[in-house]
């Protein structure tokens, strides 16, 4: 496997990777961990992958290819106590997995960009969910014609594919791979639309209205935001998405508020919820969610609304983000 450090770690908490995102000839796809496309000719990354098994277990994330090359050695680290994120980004079938022995240390998600930078449609992921993974879909959002409408699009469409939960990530786009899709798709002649689009806009402020646009959608269609897991045998599943949610929050009211942004004191609690293993269901009925460090008063105001129970300051920051 080889370490890795994500560009959004706030959205996707992984630290290791198994195998290389898999490219067929003009078919771009999408590496979640840096969220950039790859091609087939593109350079090796990084350093040649470490064979040995991890001293503690951690949460990886493997792509469609390895996972059918080296099913054993996933089935060895899932035994050695590991959680997995499945990319279903080369058409992978359960029945090409070995069998999970451990309830929620498997998280599989299918990856969605726009058919302006090579995207195709998702697959169902009913028969996953019949495995008893947890399954969604991570949108890459990017600039495309009517951009805000084709998110909307994809969490309509991951919802009828049988998604659970969604997770939006802003897609890095290089100027080397915008003019790649302006030049396939402009034509000789041109298109001003687009080229005003991918060259004079502000994608920044374009992809933050994107995120926005998914959580609304989300919510109209009953998708949860955020990866439920994966656990480990130190860290349960639950844990991890209650570390999660404070994380995908922390990330929005940075967007929200910038420097002023109290998003620092939800990912402090976040790290230490996961270091102490403890379940958070039980310290919320418990009503000890402050024996964690981190957890002064309106953090643990904040998590047990952000948790499902609703209140503030989480209904009123949630309400800026999807009216933004």
């Amino acid at each position: 496997m080889q370490r890795v450090e994500p560009a959004y770690p706030d959205l996707l908490p992984v630290t290791h990777r198994l195998g290389l995102p898999p490219a067929a000839p003009g078919n771009p796809c999408l590496d979640p961990v840096d969220m950039r496309l790859r091609y087939e000719d593109a350079a090796p990354q990084g350093s040649p992958a470490d064979r040995s098994m991890p001293r503690r277990p951690v949460v990886f994330l493997a792509h469609s290819p390895t996972v059918r090359r080296e099913g054993e050695r996933l089935e060895k680290l899932l035994d050695a106590g590991c959680g997995a994120v499945l990319m279903l980004d080369d058409g992978l079938e359960p029945r090409e997995v070995p069998d999970f022995a451990v309830p929620g240390r498997v998280v599989v998600v299918a990856p969605w960009f726009p058919e302006l930078w090579g995207g195709h449609g998702l697959g169902s992921l009913g028969p996953w969910k019949a495995r008893g993974c947890a399954a969604g879909v991570l949108l890459a959002l990017a600039p495309c014609p009517a951009p805000q409408r084709r998110v909307e699009e994809a969490v309509a469409e991951a919802s009828r594919c049988g998604a659970e939960f969604l997770v939006a990530a802003p897609l890095c786009l290089p100027a080397e791979e915008r003019h790649r899709a302006y030049d396939r798709h402009a034509g000789e002649e041109g298109d001003g639309e687009m080229e005003n689009l991918l060259f004079h806009s502000d994608l920044t402020r374009l992809c933050l209205t994107l995120e926005q646009a998914a959580s609304r959608a989300a919510q109209r269609f009953g998708l949860a935001e955020g990866l439920p897991g994966p656990g480990t045998s130190l860290v349960t599943a639950e844990t991890t998405w209650a570390a999660g949610q404070l994380l995908l929050w922390a990330r929005r009211l940075d967007s929200l508020d910038a420097m002023g942004s109290p998003g620092w004191q939800l990912r402090r609690a976040a790290r230490a919820l996961l270091a102490s293993r403890l379940l958070p269901g039980t310290l919320v009925r418990e009503d000890n969610l402050r024996v964690v460090p981190g957890f002064n008063p309106w953090v643990e105001a904040f998590a047990r609304g952000a948790w499902g129970a609703g209140g503030p300051p989480f209904d009123e920051v949630q309400a800026r983000w999807l009216d933004a």
